[in-house]
């Protein structure tokens, strides 16, 4: 710190003479703090554009998308929302749908006999639980658990998909504790099953007899009739939920009840559509805006905005409006610009939207135009020549094209599928000897036991599917078990080589007609893109087949192929064109704005980064060198103060010298 003058022996006011003797420097500091200031405050106007563009990106990101647009989504509406609630995907045909319900999906309860007591004693022995198809579960009963609720807690903590409880009957006398066995899930396919090998009562401990003749609940499926003609469709579910029963439409029932007549509607849902359209346009304008407010001199205030003369600002704007002021290639001729969906620019170069045109445009009131036509007009689609093969999806790194990029399969996805040795017997007796079987399915292993009965083929080709989808340990797979020339045959629902159904043991394996060992693996899709006579890259798993990262053109393209083995011919098997529509395009020319590494937005956020740098580096050598300009001239100062300090002590010395001298006369 500077050592500071008063001026006490001088009378100076040495302070305000350093001070403005330091002024001119000081002034240089001040003015680069104010740079500084504003250089901070355009970044963050950048900072803030970036905001606005990520928030536009997400709004055209709705509209590029080629599944779940909302441009085609569909609404369902029911006549009693009480008794019936209901969804519809894009895919669900517009229409009318008579619903009656017949009934709705109830658990399956049963109960015991009463006992004295919730912790009266009971035998003891194993007590085997199974819920459905599922895997049964032995429960142990002996000395440290041989009560009534003992065994409710033991069947509780088994895992078994049953839930036990004590319940108390008031109609039950000196015994009204009963044991209540509930099933987790309902329909008939989920009974509960029981095996009871507890010992026979004796003395005070009573063997509980569970009572399947008068459940307490008896599992049932919901079932409801589509229609009302000689023709009525009956449709049956185990839960009371209803997945695609229609096409597309799913629907729940709630506080149904049999007889219940309930319409559901399906429309297209226009305001989900104005809505996602609307919102692209106000983010669109948004950015305008912004840049436009803060690119203006006002003359009141004498101050121009902060993006006032900014090249990069006025360019962001202007790549902007071309990118969707074009046609869109390959769209219908009708609806190939936003204006003939009701997006027009205005006269200040922001989007207005007219919801009454649009709204036309989306229900087919403009001759010649499909709601279709309006996504493709926004989204990323293609078309495939060849019906088996279906566009899924792309990225911004997916050329379009109105000419085709032809594909080559060279091999279809299959399934990992075997088939039994033996056919299976026309009547397949299961017992506690041979009901065990432990298989593979999709890398995932587990054990299964099947109920004992006997069963024709068909039967027993259903019921095994049936108990190896129920398997807790197989969970995300399918099994489809069906009859090849009377042998069994296990197929995994999946495609490709995640595909793979292995036998690895259990007693059933022979009576089923496999061996141990026997397994199969499915197939990738292997194929390729073909782009004017060159081939692409691609890359197969299970049915879907994408064109690699690193394509000049297809890269990320993503298609379905569902052609089976033989339907796989030599060569080109077709084309497949890919339209970029303008949300589409937006969203591509925004991801290149918004790129970390090379994109605009961080080029000029780099560009302030470096100018802050270089100028707090003046202001800290400038502030260095004034410190050592204010201590120096302060030490001058002290200097001067300590000889006035001498030459006061010599004048005062003198004179006292000359005061003393003998008076002459």
């Amino acid at each position: 710190m500077p050592t500071k003058i008063d001026g006490v022996v001088s009378g100076l006011n040495t302070d305000s003479i350093v001070t403005g003797l330091l002024n001119i420097q000081k002034q240089q500091l001040d003015r680069m703090a104010l740079r500084k200031n504003v250089i901070q405050q355009r970044q963050a106007a950048f900072k803030t554009i970036e905001a606005k563009v990520l928030s536009l990106r997400a709004d055209a990101g709705v509209l590029s998308r080629n599944a779940n647009n909302p441009l085609t989504r569909q609404s369902v509406t029911t006549s009693d929302e009480k008794a019936i609630i209901a969804t519809a995907t894009s895919s669900a045909a517009a229409g009318v749908y008579r619903l009656t319900v017949n009934s709705t999906a109830q658990t399956h309860q049963i109960a015991s006999q009463g006992l004295a007591d919730a912790d009266s004693q009971i035998t003891q022995g194993t007590f085997e639980v199974r819920l459905g198809a599922g895997e049964p579960k032995s429960i142990t009963i002996d000395g440290n658990n041989d009560t009534l609720s003992g065994l409710a807690a033991a069947i509780n903590s088994a895992g078994t998909g049953v839930s036990a409880s004590i319940v108390q009957d008031s109609s039950g006398g000196t015994t009204p504790f009963r044991l209540l066995l509930t099933s987790s899930r309902s329909g008939t396919s989920n009974e509960i099953k029981v095996t009871n090998s507890l010992g026979v009562s004796t003395g005070t401990a009573i063997r509980p007899e569970i009572d399947f003749l008068t459940p307490v609940q008896t599992a049932s499926d919901a079932r409801v009739t589509l229609g009302s003609g000689a023709g009525a469709i009956a449709v049956t579910s185990s839960t009371n939920q209803f997945k695609d029963a229609i096409g597309g439409v799913s629907f729940d029932l709630l506080q149904a009840n049999s007889g219940d007549v309930v319409s559901l509607t399906v429309a297209k849902d226009n305001i989900a559509a104005v809505t996602a359209v609307e919102s692209f346009v106000e983010s669109f304008n948004d950015v305008v805006q912004y840049v436009d407010d803060n690119s203006k001199y006002s003359v009141e205030k004498k101050v121009g905005g902060l993006l006032l003369g900014n090249q990069n600002a006025g360019k962001i704007v202007e790549t902007l409006r071309s990118t969707i002021a074009n046609p869109v290639p390959g769209a219908n001729p009708l609806a190939n610009r936003l204006s003939a969906v009701g997006v027009k620019f205005n006269d200040k170069g922001r989007l207005t939207l007219n919801k009454s045109k649009l709204d036309d445009a989306l229900n087919g009131k403009i001759e010649g135009v499909t709601a279709e036509d309006v996504k493709k007009l926004f989204s990323l689609g293609g078309k495939s020549s060849n019906a088996g093969v279906t566009f899924v999806l792309g990225s911004t790194r997916t050329k379009a094209t109105t000419t085709g990029y032809g594909f080559d399969i060279s091999q279809a996805a299959e399934q990992g599928s075997i088939t039994g040795g033996t056919s299976a017997a026309t009547a397949t007796v299961v017992t506690a000897a041979n009901r065990m079987l432990e298989l593979k399915l999709d890398g995932k292993t587990a054990t299964v036991s099947l109920s004992e009965g006997t069963y024709t083929s068909q039967e027993l080709a259903n019921h095994v599917e049936s108990v190896v989808n129920a398997s807790t340990d197989l969970p995300g797979r399918q099994l489809s078990v069906s009859l090849s020339s009377g042998a069994l045959k296990f197929t995994s629902a999946k495609y490709g080589l995640a595909s793979e159904v292995e036998i690895v043991g259990g007693t059933a394996v022979s009576d089923l007609g496999f061996v141990v060992g026997q397994n199969n693996k499915g197939r990738d899709v292997v194929g390729s893109f073909i782009v004017d006579g060159k081939t692409e890259a691609a890359v197969g798993r299970g049915r879907l087949l994408s064109g690699d990262l690193h394509n000049e053109n297809t890269a990320d393209l993503q298609v379905q192929v569902t052609l089976g083995p033989t339907q796989v011919a030599s060569g080109i098997d077709g084309t497949i064109t890919v339209s970029r529509g303008l949300a589409s395009a937006l969203d591509q020319t925004l991801g290149k704005l918004l790129d970390n590494a090379n994109g605009l937005l961080a080029s000029v956020d780099d560009g302030f980064d470096g100018q802050l740098k270089s100028l707090q580096s003046s202001i800290d050598r400038q502030t260095n060198l004034f410190g050592l300009q204010e201590a120096s001239i302060r030490k001058q100062f002290q200097a001067l103060e300590t000889a006035i300090s001498q030459l006061n002590s010599t004048s005062s010395y003198l004179g006292g010298q000359l005061a003393n001298l003998p008076k002459v006369g």
